[in-house]
């Protein structure tokens, strides 16, 4: 036990240090602009009306660290006092203007987050060792830790690693309440689930994949269907009722001070233009009621609508070539075959044909003992229903800004592949007290060490190929993408370029002597916090000389004026710059040029 335990913990501490390490110079990246400080206005004015489109709760664990510094609040200005939603002007001045430390708030910020993140490491080693031993548990947690995309973003104040600890904590504890519905797990299940909601507004898809659960649990249960419908629909109710309440309570907090009238002017406007007006009534009729319960689930339901008219309005971003906010159904598929290690994507196919072929050469015992074999696997078809609902919501969305979006799938996606695969290793091993001829039982020992060799190549080489682009995460592309180097031709956005390295291009400027560069630079930070009056503004239509620094993602999303919003990549306003090769790139997102 004391092994096992040790192992966990070096495993990790590695992710934890890796995490940690690089995220240190990262300057601010474009979403952490608000999330940090509207974090912090939540928890010293009790007061939401900034970043209403995200849940609180992961900013306000962000923020706690920031309670501990010397910390100035811009309370007069136009953007916290007059300004609907004025998250960016007023994110950008808290930040950079008010005499507050930038660089040490984001990184104390973070490390909340990291937290988070081990967290839900551990949850992954958890569920998989209590259903099918350590070994396989070691192996969840491995493909986790060195998943490059958990690494890139579990290191910023966003929320989707948060949002992928609410699924797969609220599924485990979900399927612990299924096996046992007590009023106790139904209670810690509910509270559970209820912290869920208030990471992310995707999380809002988890009542329906749990309620489609219960519904084939209970028709493979043992018990009478009528029985079991009363237990677990009785018991769900009751855990969503508890939930509700859990977001709610957190809510009061966040429109304690928060004026009425302000939170209902906010809403009506902010709701203006949403398509299905008895959603906006139902949420306008919430703010208006003087029960602060009722406001602060008013807030909450604000949000999701927030998202819904995102996700549909879409966003203008490069892919392959073509900038446009229209998304494609291509995009995550391939986002995911370019951002994952190519051993995760062989391994996860691997263990699809081990699926298939075991379905197979048992498909007669399968449909003979269905309710049986549905109960023995059920949290495989759990898991599988997370992935594909998450993915099918995902690819209909026109908001294609980066593989992030499919982290909330990762961690069951590296459950149900260790599964596969350490059953595989472990079926040689369990044949060899079976044999008695010494052959027989040579033949077995060495079957299973070339399995166990031919996985660990694969880890090691998967390992590898994610720690050599220490420290930019951020931008790793596998071999079919063309590493970190090639991604930008690709695509752009919070999968290579999300304005982390301006802390470097300006160690870069020092280190270089130089006096005077053109900066173009697309992130969450500002240019002259940084580098002062070294960093000069440029027309981009323009053709320039001397030193340039510009981001991957304005270098390949930025169109000419009368292409703005939808161009191909000879329309792009950097078709001049073409012509040159960058002298140098700051973690693989912005690109040096020195044109005589």
């Amino acid at each position: 036990m004391k092994k096992n335990n040790f192992i966990v913990f070096l495993l990790l501490l590695l992710f934890g240090f890796l995490s940690v390490l690089s995220m240190w110079n990262d300057s601010a990246i474009v979403d952490e602009g608000p999330h940090l400080p509207a974090g912090y206005s939540y928890l010293t004015q009790k007061d939401m009306r900034l970043n209403p489109e995200h849940p609180p709760l992961l900013k306000d664990l962000a923020a706690i660290p920031l309670l501990f510094m010397n910390i100035n609040f811009p309370s007069q200005i136009k953007s916290w006092t007059d300004d609907i939603n004025g998250q960016w002007d007023f994110g950008h001045y808290f930040l950079y203007n008010s005499g507050n430390d930038a660089q040490n708030m984001m990184r104390a910020g973070r490390l909340p987050i990291i937290l988070i993140s081990l967290l839900l490491g551990f949850f992954v080693f958890k569920f998989a060792s209590e259903l099918w031993g350590k070994n396989i548990g070691f192996l969840a947690l491995f493909l986790y830790v060195f998943s490059p995309t958990i690494l890139a973003h579990t290191r910023f104040v966003t929320t989707d690693v948060g949002a992928a600890a609410g699924f797969f904590i609220s599924y485990y504890y979900f399927y612990r309440w299924l096996k046992s519905p007590t009023l106790k797990n139904s209670l810690f299940f509910g509270i559970v689930f209820g912290l869920a909601l208030l990471t992310k507004f995707s999380t809002i898809l988890l009542p329906l994949i749990f309620a489609f659960l219960i519904f084939i649990w209970f028709l493979a249960n043992k018990k009478r269907v009528l029985e079991s419908a009363k237990l677990y629909i009785g018991g769900f109710i009751l855990s969503s009722i508890v939930a509700l309440f859990v977001v709610g309570m957190v809510y009061v907090w966040h429109v304690w001070n928060y004026p009425p009238e302000r939170q209902l002017n906010g809403t009506i406007f902010t709701l203006g233009s949403f398509g299905f007006q008895p959603a906006v009534d139902f949420v306008v009729w919430l703010v208006k009621s003087n029960f602060i319960f009722s406001r602060a689930l008013g807030q909450y339901f604000l949000g999701v609508l927030m998202v819904l008219q995102r996700q549909a309005g879409g966003n203008t971003t490069y892919y392959l070539g073509e900038i446009s906010g229209t998304g494609s159904v291509s995009y995550f598929p391939l986002m995911y075959l370019v951002k994952e290690p190519v051993t995760y994507i062989l391994l996860v196919l691997f263990a699809l044909w081990l699926f298939v072929r075991d379905l197979k050469n048992s498909y007669s015992n399968v449909l003979k003992n269905i309710r049986i074999n549905i109960l023995d696997n059920f949290v495989e078809l759990g898991a599988l229903a997370v992935i594909v609902v998450y993915w099918f919501v995902s690819i209909r969305s026109n908001l294609n800004i980066g593989v992030r979006h499919l982290i909330p799938t990762l961690p069951f996606i590296y459950l149900l592949t260790a599964r596969q695969v350490g059953f595989w290793i472990k079926a040689t091993t369990e044949r060899i007290s079976n044999y008695q001829g010494f052959l027989q039982v040579w033949g077995l020992y060495w079957r299973s060490f070339k399995r166990i060799l031919i996985i660990f190549v694969l880890l090691l080489w998967a390992s590898l190929s994610v720690v050599f682009t220490f420290p930019a995460f951020l931008a790793y592309f596998n071999e079919f993408g063309g590493g970190p180097n090639g991604g930008y031709k690709i695509v752009t956005d919070s999968n290579l370029d999300w304005g982390q390295d301006l802390l470097r291009l300006s160690r870069f400027v020092k280190q270089n002597n130089i006096q005077s560069i053109g900066v173009d630079y697309f992130g969450g930070g500002d240019v002259g916090y940084y580098m002062g009056n070294t960093a000069r503004m440029f027309d981009r239509e323009i053709p320039q000389r001397g030193w340039l620094a510009v981001s991957a993602t304005f270098l390949q999303v930025a169109c000419q004026p009368q292409y703005v919003g939808s161009c191909h990549y000879n329309q792009r306003s950097y078709v001049w710059l073409d012509q040159y090769k960058p002298v140098a790139k700051i973690g693989y997102s912005i690109f040096i040029y020195k044109i005589e």
